[in-house]
């Protein structure tokens, strides 16, 4: 399924943060609050203004099933999303065979844009994307 222009005021970008481990302030961590203002400018920076957070504060990166991360899932099969920002491929998860999955398969499926701000991949420039594999492995 392909984005269409016209469908696009009814979604929104997923901005996915996630922590293996909470940092046991009441709320959220601080690198949660911290994922989610680095992922808020960059949608402020590049006029994405309808969004919605997904976090994981907690879970482990090896695990996709994270409560977060599978109402998200729901959230893109449901056509509701056409991109997902993340803070780094690290951020999305650790298992780099499952993390290609998602980003080089399941994501295109849905017509999704996966973008990882400090690592410099987005799938709508492709060529940019030549080193993505070997970021998953590191």
């Amino acid at each position: 399924m392909s984005r269409q222009l016209g469908t696009m005021t009814q979604q929104w970008a997923a901005l996915y943060v996630r922590l293996s481990r909470d940092d046991e302030n009441i709320g959220d961590s601080d690198s949660i609050a911290h994922q989610i203002e680095i992922l808020s400018k960059y949608c402020k920076d590049h006029r994405i203004t309808h969004h919605r957070v997904y976090k994981d504060d907690g879970w482990s990166g090896t695990n996709f099933q994270r409560p977060g991360f599978l109402e998200m899932l729901s959230d893109i099969e449901a056509g509701k999303v056409h991109t997902v920002i993340v803070k780094d491929m690290s951020r999305f998860g650790r298992n780099y065979l499952e993390v290609g999955l998602y980003t080089e398969l399941r994501f295109p499926e849905f017509g999704v844009r996966f973008i990882a701000i400090n690592d410099g991949v987005d799938s709508d420039n492709p060529q940019d994307n030549d080193f993505t594999p070997f970021r998953n492995l590191v």
